[in-house]
């Protein structure tokens, strides 16, 4: 397996966010995570890049304990992630962006960026060879010397996981990448995560669009109230009670006569 949370909890004060979460993601899959509004999903990808420490359990990573790790070194283990909300630099332009993220894997120092030597030229150009790439695998790269924040909203969208995949990710964790976007965006979408998988990159969604989670998930954890529920394919997911019962309420009994 590549990631494993083995009874995850997280404490905001007196509220109880998650309650021992755990589930398993295999390498080369792509993993669903699904609930309600407030289920405790976006948690699970804070927690697990280090936006917020663990308060139980453990997360582990290709068999490295990610708790108490630093969010910069989350990522050089290769966990790279998009946000709910788009998180781009506006006033820099779309390849700019996307090398911001390939840096992480730079060697070059600081001195050597101020004396601009052979060694840091040479990388400098080997980053945005990469960042061009990256624009190219997600279909924007006519995009490249516009500003980040000039372009439509779905490209905005897949401009964020261009820069994810710049930092060379074993495991990208997208947090709901169809938000916002019409079927056309959507379908695009779903090619685009087959593309990544392709690559023998593991994916970990979270995503409200049931169709598109039904039709791109290996296996789905489905949380509710801070607790998965269930966890399994597509279709035992799709048939399991708890999740019918999370998503569209309980039947109440008749009223007697």
């Amino acid at each position: 397996m590549l990631l494993e949370l083995k009874e995850v909890c997280k404490n905001f004060g007196g509220l109880k966010a998650l309650n021992s979460v755990s589930f398993t993601v295999e390498k080369g899959e792509v993993f669903g995570v699904i609930g309600p509004n407030g289920a405790g999903k976006t948690t699970i990808f804070n927690l697990i890049t280090g936006v917020f420490p663990v308060s139980g359990g453990q997360i582990v990573f290709n068999g490295e304990n990610l708790n108490n790790k630093k969010s910069h070194k989350i990522t050089e283990l290769g966990i790279a992630r998009t946000f709910q909300n788009i998180r781009l630099f506006s006033r820099m332009t779309a390849l700019e962006n996307v090398m911001v993220g390939a840096h992480c894997r730079s060697k070059a120092g600081v001195l050597a960026g101020l004396l601009r030597t052979f060694a840091q030229r040479k990388e400098e150009t080997l980053i945005k060879e990469n960042a061009l790439q990256a624009l190219r695998l997600v279909g924007i790269e006519e995009c490249a010397d516009l500003q980040a924040g000039s372009l439509p909203y779905g490209k905005q969208r897949r401009l964020e996981i261009a820069r994810a995949l710049a930092t060379e990710p074993e495991l990208i964790l997208l947090d709901e990448p169809a938000a916002g976007m019409n079927d056309s965006e959507t379908e695009d979408l779903r090619q685009l995560i087959g593309k990544i998988k392709e690559l023998g990159i593991t994916v970990v969604v979270i995503e409200h669009d049931m169709n598109l989670m039904m039709n791109i998930c290996d296996h789905l954890a489905v949380i509710n109230f801070g607790q998965r529920i269930a966890v399994g394919t597509p279709e035992e997911v799709q048939n399991n009670p708890l999740v019918i019962e999370a998503y569209l309420g309980k039947e109440e009994d008749e009223p007697s006569a």
